[in-house]
């Protein structure tokens, strides 16, 4: 470690938080029965034969073991009309681009396996991650089918609520539906574009004795969430359906990690409710979050600030912000889905060569996106159009829910951002009441 972002100088990443979380995510996939390699794409010159034994040797037996070191692309430097800056512009280092190598070994290896987890190396994700990705998607796609051979193309959800609106909202962007969508029956194109999301977390870390800043104060940040006073989290929910589970994303035996983490101690900074939405899906999905997505993108849900709730006639449902974007630090994917972001879903394609004009002809500028847009996700739900969801059922939530374990952003990130997870939730179920009142018309006023 650098020192920077809330690391500490001289700190061991690869031994003491890069490899318990490698080696706990590919023994709970080998426990499975699954087989599984692992490719460590690494920017620094060159792993030692030592440190890429230490790696070998903690992997379970039969895992295989690549090392892509060196990784970092070169590139010139260009301006927006993408002329080069000088005459003479030397060629150098992209160290942005080194989140996109990926690509190259999912070309390479596509038809040797029939899933990957691509994700940031501070990222904890494990089998139980795994299997709830396949069994939503395959939800999704089995509504697809439906749709496509139902008499009206639409899949519709079995146990609605009647509908008693008579007026309808209207999108305030480029959006083709307003964000008062509940129950509305869906499309197989809408429904292609539906796919399960992730959202990262921190487990809070009050080990060094001193006052931690999201706990520190007669009204701790944590007890005054953001929209708190427009949306306060309804944990009723906990009683009705369970509660989130810390476990499953964040109990991870390793020194840079606070141990038996309890569900108030999982924090959220990348998201907030003000861009959020809810939605009854058909079939198995039933109700979800719909985190942010473009708007000319997005599929509908019922926005949380829906009916003025935030007070503030001209305030609009973020899009493209930055800090609300909600970025997943990585994907997963089987090899179909994989083939269908490349073929299909993605300008330009998802795997290289990432040539022509949707690539402005140098896929390495960072008009393209940097880090974020490769490894992030945010080419996938962004420039791809498809659109997360996070279940509202706290089992599946839970299994929704990364792991940051680098667990600095708590320490560098203004405390006003964080919120509870088990909070989040609630707001979400919040939400979700309001949507079902809004189904009552003029009767809910």
């Amino acid at each position: 470690d650098k020192g920077t972002r809330g690391t500490v100088h001289g700190a061991d990443r690869l031994k003491d938080l890069v490899l318990p979380l490698l080696v706990d995510g590919v023994e709970s996939m080998v426990g499975r029965g699954w087989s599984v390699d692992v490719y460590l794409i690494c920017g620094f010159d060159e792993l030692k034969e030592s440190r890429r034994q230490m790696i070998q040797d903690a992997l379970p037996t039969g895992v295989g073991l690549e090392v892509w070191d060196d990784a970092i692309p070169y590139y010139y430097v260009k301006k927006f009309n993408q002329q080069l800056k000088t005459p003479d512009q030397a060629i150098e280092f992209a160290p942005h681009g080194l989140s996109r190598q990926h690509r190259f070994v999912v070309r390479d290896k596509l038809m040797e396996y029939d899933f990957f987890v691509a994700f940031e190396d501070d990222i904890r994700v494990t089998a139980d991650h795994v299997v709830n990705f396949l069994e939503m998607s395959t939800q999704i796609d089995r509504l697809r089918r439906a749709a496509e051979h139902s008499p009206d193309g639409k899949a519709h959800v079995e146990d609605a609520v009647e509908d008693s609106r008579t007026v309808r909202g209207k999108s305030m962007d480029k959006a083709t539906v307003g964000n008062d969508l509940v129950q509305d029956a869906m499309n197989a194109d809408e429904l292609r574009r539906l796919w399960p999301g992730f959202i990262r977390a921190e487990v809070l870390d009050n080990r060094g004795g001193q006052p931690h800043q999201l706990l520190e104060g007669s009204t701790p940040a944590l007890d005054n969430y953001k929209w708190k006073q427009f949306v306060l989290a309804s944990m009723e929910y906990e009683q009705s359906f369970g509660k989130i589970d810390p476990n499953v994303c964040c109990d991870l035996d390793s020194p840079r990690t606070p141990p038996n983490p309890t569900k108030d101690d999982l924090v959220l900074w990348e998201t907030d409710i003000s861009a959020t939405g809810v939605r009854h899906y058909p079939g198995e999905i039933g109700w979800a979050a719909a985190m942010p997505v473009e708007d000319k993108s997005d599929v509908g849900s019922y926005w949380s600030g829906e009916g003025n709730v935030y007070n503030d006639p001209s305030f609009k449902r973020p899009r493209r912000v930055d800090a609300l974007l909600g970025q997943q630090a990585g994907w997963m994917a089987t090899r179909s889905q994989v083939l269908y972001f490349h073929e299909h879903a993605c300008p330009g394609g998802f795997l290289p060569h990432f040539d022509g004009k949707d690539w402005y002809h140098d896929s390495l500028q960072t008009r393209n996106g940097a880090v974020e847009f490769w490894s992030g996700g945010y080419q996938l739900f962004g420039r791809c159009r498809l659109n997360r969801i996070l279940s509202l059922d706290p089992v599946r939530f839970s299994r929704q829910i990364l792991y940051h374990s680098s667990n600095n952003k708590q320490k560098t990130k203004t405390k006003d951002k964080f919120i509870r997870l088990s909070h989040f939730l609630g707001q979400l179920y919040t939400v979700k009441e309001r949507a079902l009142k809004s189904l009552q018309g003029d009767a809910a006023q």
